[in-house]
């Protein structure tokens, strides 16, 4: 009798873990087993169209836009969408993901068409898009203890038209959430911005940056929000500029 509950027993033991094998190897996905990375490229000149940061101070989720990213071939219907973060100089990267068919929507402060295409690997797909407006911002003097700059901001479509600028000053990343007042000091603190609302066209700016410390590397752009078809609010951008005040 015995023997009997013995082998009883062993028998359920074999049968529960044999049952638990074949769960855990049923549950067991695949990991993402590719890649895709790319650059956001004016479609008239080609050039890299800057963008921001989609993380800052405050926690804002793609604050000024995202690339998002459609699986089709998953199933049947189109799989939900996977956003993937802009870098400020206008690339992305998305490291986790399945090789596979795709539709992308890249949005934004420009048109931009949906795109569909193949990712096997490390794929590299960029996009053509066109800028609601052209910000551009150029360094004009640097002392041990200022940064003097010139920005503008102009349309870059008739139906758009510029109604705020900005320039930020910053540790790193710098966009219109994410600058030195707004990282460092509970309160903003103007001297490391400078807005201006109320706009209704082109528009041209300098901002002297005070009260910096000498020998410091600081982040400068500039930023302009469209008032066109613009539902979002997403801001257009400048390049970011790395400059450094002089040693007193």
């Amino acid at each position: 009798m015995t023997q009997k509950i013995y082998l009883y027993t062993v028998l359920v033991m074999l049968t529960i873990l044999s049952l638990y094998s074949c769960s855990k190897d049923k549950d067991n996905y695949e990991p993402p087993n590719a890649s895709i990375y790319g650059t956001l490229l004016n479609r008239v000149t080609n050039d890299t169209v800057p963008t921001a940061n989609n993380t800052n101070a405050f926690g804002y989720n793609y604050p000024d836009g995202s690339l998002n990213l459609y699986q089709v071939n998953y199933s049947k219907t189109i799989s939900g969408v996977q956003g993937t973060s802009y870098n400020q100089n206008g690339t992305y990267l998305n490291s986790a993901i399945f090789s596979g068919s795709y539709k992308a929507i890249p949005t934004g402060a420009f048109y931009a068409d949906t795109a569909y295409f193949n990712v096997n690997g490390n794929t590299r797909q960029d996009f053509k898009v066109a800028p609601f407006l052209i910000v551009t911002m150029q360094v004009s003097s640097v002392t041990a203890t200022s940064i003097t700059v010139a920005y503008q901001a102009k349309t870059n479509d008739p139906a758009q038209n510029v109604a705020e600028a900005a320039v930020w000053l910053g540790p790193r990343g710098v966009n219109r959430y994410s600058w030195l007042g707004s990282n460092y000091i509970p309160v903003d603190n103007s001297s490391y911005r400078d807005d201006h609302s109320g706009l209704s066209a082109d528009a041209g700016f300098t901002k002297v940056f005070s009260n910096l410390q000498p020998n410091t590397t600081y982040f400068i752009r500039s930023g302009a929000l469209a008032s066109g078809k613009n539902p979002s609010n997403y801001w257009n951008y400048s390049r970011v500029y790395e400059v450094k005040t002089q040693a007193q």
